[in-house]
């Protein structure tokens, strides 16, 4: 069986766990479509776990 590539895919955004800026629109955007996730939700989770994108996704039990 051939597993979904987009779903397993590795973000190389995560990978990095380069920095999520929750100032810019651009960046908050990018990273609620890529969590699948709400604004509220990723503001909390940064503010829980900072700003790491791979420590958020994980925070939110979001692989990436």
């Amino acid at each position: 069986m051939q597993p979904n590539s987009s779903s397993l895919a590795p973000d190389v955004h995560a990978l990095s766990n380069e920095p999520i800026n929750i100032n810019e629109p651009a960046s908050v955007n990018y990273w609620l479509a890529a969590l699948r996730c709400s604004e509220l939700e990723l503001r909390m989770a940064v503010a829980e776990v900072g700003t790491g994108a791979h420590d958020v996704g994980t925070e939110l039990g979001r692989a990436l």
